[in-house]
């Protein structure tokens, strides 16, 4: 290689083997300060998204009852509506009979197509009807 450099000559260092100073086993180790806090940081990351998905979860049942109760309401208040309105409508017809059988109603409809009162009614007897069959 040292040909091919044009003459350089490159010498690399040789590589020194050092070993870490031996521990002593006096002192117990200990938990860097950033590890102990992001433990902290977890803890209360972990209580402040339980906490919201707590209220969430409370919020969410409490508008499914408050929406449950005033569904029920409406409900209530059609069905206590209902008796009232079927006899408005039942007093509608009996009121438009009652207007059509009115006996001056009959008579101003029968003068109109025509139909003059008789003068006398025949009435026939039972014996009568039951001698003629």
């Amino acid at each position: 290689m040292t040909v091919a450099l044009a003459g350089r000559a490159s010498v690399r260092p040789a590589r020194r083997v050092t070993r870490a100073p031996a521990r002593r086993h006096s002192a117990p180790r200990t938990v860097p300060a950033r590890r102990a806090s992001a433990s902290w940081e977890v803890r209360s990351f972990a209580a402040v998204l339980a906490f919201i998905v707590g209220l969430f979860v409370v919020a969410v049942l409490y508008l499914g009852q408050t929406t449950a109760v005033s569904a029920g309401g409406y409900e209530v208040q059609r069905l206590t509506d209902a008796p009232d309105e079927l006899r408005r409508q039942n007093a509608r017809p009996e009121v438009r009979i009652a207007q059509l059988d009115s006996p001056t109603r009959v008579e101003n409809e029968a003068t109109r197509l025509g139909l003059v009162r008789a003068r006398t009614v025949p009435i026939i007897s039972a014996e009568t009807l039951a001698a003629l069959r």
